[in-house]
């Protein structure tokens, strides 16, 4: 289960949620390797992603999360299940 969490800097209220419930929650400045990226496709657009690039083990990568209008437990279950969703 992925416990490496990067997250934008305006989803704070889901990386708390993600901290009480064991998750690690970093953001862009982290210098070492994620198991999951978080973003809000509202505020931003794939692109946003290219700030994670020195981030994701090449070996093992990374889920990517669009967490727009999702529900912590959603959010949750995707992490744990490795659960991709359309990107379109």
């Amino acid at each position: 289960m992925p416990r490496i969490v990067a997250i934008q800097d305006n989803l704070k209220n889901i990386g708390k949620e993600l901290e009480a419930r064991g998750y690690e929650v970093v953001h862009e400045d982290y210098d070492g390797y994620v198991d999951a990226i978080l973003y809000d496709s509202d505020c931003s657009r794939l692109s946003y992603l290219h700030n994670f690039d020195n981030v994701i083990d090449m070996n093992r990568g990374a889920i990517v999360i669009d967490v727009k209008n999702k529900e912590i437990n959603k959010i949750i279950y995707a992490l744990e299940n490795r659960a991709y969703e359309s990107l379109f």
